[in-house]
């Protein structure tokens, strides 16, 4: 995507998110409060994200892009990608938290296409740990290009691994396998891996970014919330759709430069102090300057799915090209996997010492 897609998507999807502003649902922009304060209750949560449309329609949308094939369509038509959440306690969404980062909370990611039924890659962190689940040869088949590689003769060769490396047999074959990330950072640290980065003894979890950030306080997320409906009180417009596929559809409008000049004046003073911010992020001079518009799904009176036209951003674009963020707060709970087995560093370091192709550098075809 042209430059700028990344900064007027977030600018969408925040006009969605922080609309909350109103609490009469006889209203468009009531019944969008009402939706996310009711999903900001739930326990569970799961997001999926795919293009909403035919290989065909991908291509003819994105067909003026350098380099884009049909291939390339094509792949981009069967992927989705799914993120799941779990809390013993309910989210609160957009301020309504009391701030404290639960420990008690899962978290799973997982990677799927149509013709992989079991999906291509899997990881969920619970009570800890790291339960991983990788489909090799349905990720090698991904490349438009790919052909007969090394690949199949590595993972023929790995029948015949030593009972002792039954876990990592085990995650060659795209089997579930467990692993104490405390335990790698400190094999990591008795190679000299953590001399130079300064780490602590208190590893962090393979997903941090999502379990780890920097956590807000009560009275920073309130300021921040007041900031957000200061932007978005004159720059959103909302207006009913009526029904459709059960579903009750808004459609919100935002001028893109403008609302991410609002936002910036808002939040920039209020986020300035949060590690890690960085106030170019929200530079209206990166930002498309024309309107956005999305269109929020209500199921039930939660909220069930954003739909974002991507081909609002680039002018070469022909034909429509949706995107579509769905979300289930009636998930069932993140649980950790039956059977899977416990993947230990020195496992991996026996693996390289087995002589297997592939493991051994004078063996680099693979």
């Amino acid at each position: 995507m042209r430059k700028g897609l990344a900064a007027a998507g977030v600018v969408a999807l925040i006009s969605v998110g922080a609309s909350a502003c109103g609490s009469d649902t006889t209203t468009p922009q009531g019944k969008v409060n009402s939706a996310f304060e009711k999903l900001g209750k739930q326990n569970t949560l799961t997001l999926g994200l795919g293009f909403d449309g035919s290989a065909d329609d991908i291509y003819n949308a994105l067909k003026g892009e350098d380099d884009f094939t049909r291939d390339n369509a094509k792949l981009l038509s069967s992927l989705h990608l799914s993120l799941s959440v779990s809390s013993q306690k309910s989210f609160g969404l957009f301020g309504t938290s009391d701030g404290k980062s639960g420990k008690d909370s899962a978290v799973a990611f997982s990677l799927s296409s149509d013709d992989s039924k079991d999906g291509l890659a899997e990881i969920r962190y619970i009570d800890q740990k790291a339960y991983l689940r990788v489909d090799l040869k349905g990720l090698e088949k991904l490349s438009p290009s790919s052909k007969s590689s090394p690949l199949d003769q590595f993972l023929a060769q790995s029948d015949q691994l030593p009972s002792s490396l039954a876990s990592v047999k085990a995650a060659l074959n795209g089997q579930w396998v467990t692993i104490d990330p405390k335990a790698f950072q400190q094999f990591a640290k008795s190679l000299g891996g953590d001399s130079a980065s300064g780490s602590s003894d208190s590893a962090d979890s393979p997903l941090s970014g999502l379990t780890d950030g920097p956590k807000l306080d009560a009275a920073t997320q309130k300021q921040i919330w007041a900031a957000l409906k200061k932007a978005l009180g004159t720059n959103v417009t909302y207006k009913d759709l009526g029904s459709r596929d059960g579903a009750d559809h808004v459609e919100i409008t935002a001028p893109a430069r403008q609302l991410a000049s609002a936002l910036s004046d808002s939040l920039t003073p209020v986020l300035k102090g949060v590690p890690g911010y960085d106030a170019k992020s929200l530079d209206p001079a990166k930002v498309p300057d024309k309107k956005l518009s999305v269109d929020v799904a209500i199921k039930g009176g939660s909220l069930s799915a954003i739909t974002f036209d991507v081909a609002q951003l680039d002018t070469k674009a022909q034909g429509k090209l949706p995107l579509t963020l769905t979300l289930d707060g009636s998930a069932d709970s993140i649980s950790a996997p039956k059977d899977a087995q416990v993947l230990n560093p020195q496992d991996l370091v026996a693996l390289f010492m087995s002589g297997m192709p592939g493991s051994e550098d004078d063996s680099s075809d693979f």
